[in-house]
C-alpha cells in the first residue's frame, strides 16, 4: 500500500466515527439548539464534524454525531442541556445508514 492510499484510508476512518447519543425524553429539538450554540460558542466545528437526526419515531430521543475526538467531545456534550448519554463505541456504517433510512 502506498503512503497516499494509507493516508486516504485513515482520513476516511476519521470521518466515520458516528456515535449514538440519547437525550431526555421529547427534548431532542431543545438539545440540538443548545448543542449548536455550544459548538459556536466553544469553536467546536473541528470536534463535532456532523449531526444527523434519525427520522424513524423509534429514534425520537436519539442523535447521531460524527466526532473527531470522543473523549474531548464527551466532556463538552455532558454540559449541554437535555444530554443524557453517549455510547462509547462508534457505530458501524451499516448501523448509521439503517438509522438514517439509507439502504
Amino acid at each position: 500500500m502506498s503512503p497516499v492510499e494509507n493516508l486516504e484510508s485513515s482520513s476516511s476512518q476519521l470521518n466515520n466515527n458516528w456515535y449514538l447519543l440519547t437525550v431526555r425524553s421529547k427534548k431532542r429539538d431543545v438539545f440540538l439548539k443548545y448543542l449548536k450554540f455550544a459548538i459556536e460558542q466553544n469553536k467546536l466545528e473541528d470536534l463535532v464534524l456532523d449531526i444527523k437526526i434519525p427520522q424513524d419515531t423509534v429514534y425520537e430521543d436519539m442523535v447521531l454525531l460524527n466526532l473527531s475526538n470522543f473523549k474531548t467531545a464527551s466532556s463538552y456534550l455532558k454540559k449541554v442541556e437535555c444530554f443524557q448519554n453517549i455510547e462509547r463505541k462508534p457505530l458501524q456504517s451499516a448501523q448509521v445508514n439503517r438509522m438514517l433510512g439509507i439502504s
